[in-house]
């Protein structure tokens, strides 16, 4: 009977969870299917559409502009809407401050509920809080190393239209239609920012903010440089593709040399946990005491500290930068 109240609860608070954000967030939702009925661009156009031309009063009237009000964190929500836009995730930071904040307090109550220990509910709350930053650091990684694989073969396909005669925004415009997202989508950013009427710099820069990439910072500086004291291009992107290509040969030799280092460091931080699992369906008793006296919970925060500060240290040494 317990185990169905449980569950029960979990479902109920789901189903609330997904009420109150269709509920809060209906409008956008609605308005972003539209735009995805009627626009041309990528879907990464679709945050900066609906910001740039939303009703100002209904702004005022959005929860995050409530948010806003209740939380005055601009510079933590700034950092936020930063890494957000990096990772090409179409939230707000105020919008991903409420999901976050919404899943880790269901997984605090769900701990709480299981575990009958308030301390350890507030740590899994905190925890959750956490990991949305590791999921955003994870997405933004995963995107980073798919627009580095693309971006030799999208600079020969510039450099190759160059030498045929076409200017640097039509050579761009056709590298964008050769490749795939996310480097077609960021290309074509880019020419249209420039076709509204920002300068060409001032695209690059957006598009290295936006990524947050070496390789990207050093093709920009070298595009704007070349810009102003002039040379060939195409043969300044054939030795940007070059140093490209060998970083990324270089980069995989180090993955390959550090891989040893990882795996201990993952079996460092889980090879305690697999044990206390073994042990409380072995023998529960044994670990009754740890998990239901005051001494044990202190025990088990410090256990938790160590193995952090282990992994996080094993982490740092195993940190190449190349």
């Amino acid at each position: 009977m317990k185990y169905l109240i449980i569950l029960g609860a979990f479902f109920f608070s789901l189903f609330s969870f997904l009420s109150l954000y269709l509920i809060l967030f209906s409008g956008r939702l609605r308005l972003r299917g539209r735009l995805q009925g009627i626009q041309s661009m990528k879907k990464d156009f679709e945050e900066e559409l609906i910001e740039e031309y939303a009703p100002k009063d209904k702004e005022k009237k959005s929860v995050s502009a409530m948010l806003r009000k209740l939380l005055p964190l601009e510079k933590y929500l700034e950092k936020k809407r930063r890494k957000l836009m990096q990772a090409s995730i179409l939230l707000k930071a105020e919008e991903f401050l409420f999901i976050t904040f919404m899943v880790s307090l269901i997984l605090g109550l769900l701990v709480y509920l299981f575990s009958g220990m308030i301390l350890i509910s507030i740590l899994t709350f905190f925890i959750g809080f956490r990991l949305s930053d590791s999921y955003i650091l994870s997405v933004k990684r995963s995107r980073s190393q798919k627009l580095n694989d693309q971006l030799p073969d999208a600079l020969g396909a510039i450099s190759n239209s160059l030498r045929s005669g076409l200017s640097f925004i039509q050579s761009m415009n056709i590298a964008m239609k050769e490749m795939e997202s996310p480097i077609a989508d960021e290309f074509a950013r880019v020419i249209r920012d420039n076709t509204l009427g920002k300068p060409l710099d001032e695209a690059l820069s957006d598009l290295a903010e936006r990524n947050d990439d070496e390789d990207i910072d050093m093709l920009v500086t070298a595009i704007m440089i070349q810009r102003q004291v002039g040379g060939n291009l195409s043969e300044v992107l054939d030795v940007i593709t070059g140093t490209i290509r060998e970083r990324m040969r270089i980069k995989g030799e180090v993955r390959t040399l550090t891989a040893q280092g990882k795996m201990s460091a993952a079996v460092i931080g889980l090879l305690p946990v697999g044990i206390a699992l073994a042990i409380s369906v072995m023998n529960p008793e044994y670990i009754h005491v740890l998990l239901n006296t005051t001494l044990g919970n202190i025990l088990i925060g410090v256990a938790v500290m160590m193995e952090m500060t282990g992994t996080f240290i094993l982490t740092r040494i195993i940190k190449i930068e190349v």
